[in-house]
């Protein structure tokens, strides 16, 4: 299993629309063969919006990526000023998982 992690710089005065843009434009994604969840993070600490997304496999995430629903869900303009910075994408894979018994 993969994680996908896309860091978002978000303005403070942006932060409500910047949740309800994901919400509004998730492109089909959970009908993805390999898709398993989808997390928007919100900042508790420090500035960082982070949406997480898990994969069977780097390619199933690679294959979406490839689809007319990621184009869809990635299209659009976002208001001038609300990204303060340049989104930070990184992929990891899941070398273990621990959960209570």
């Amino acid at each position: 299993m993969i994680t996908v992690a896309n860091r978002f710089q978000i303005a403070d005065e942006y932060a409500d629309a910047f949740v309800e843009r994901f919400q509004d434009s998730m492109g089909n994604v959970e009908a993805q063969p390999g898709f398993v969840k989808f997390e928007l993070l919100t900042p508790v600490k420090g500035d960082a919006y982070v949406a997480m997304t898990y994969w069977e496999s780097r390619e199933d995430f690679e294959a979406w990526t490839d689809t007319q629903d990621f184009h869809d869900a990635h299209s659009g303009d976002a208001p001038e000023g609300m990204f303060t910075g340049h989104p930070e994408l990184e992929i990891h894979e899941v070398a273990f998982e621990q959960q209570p018994e």
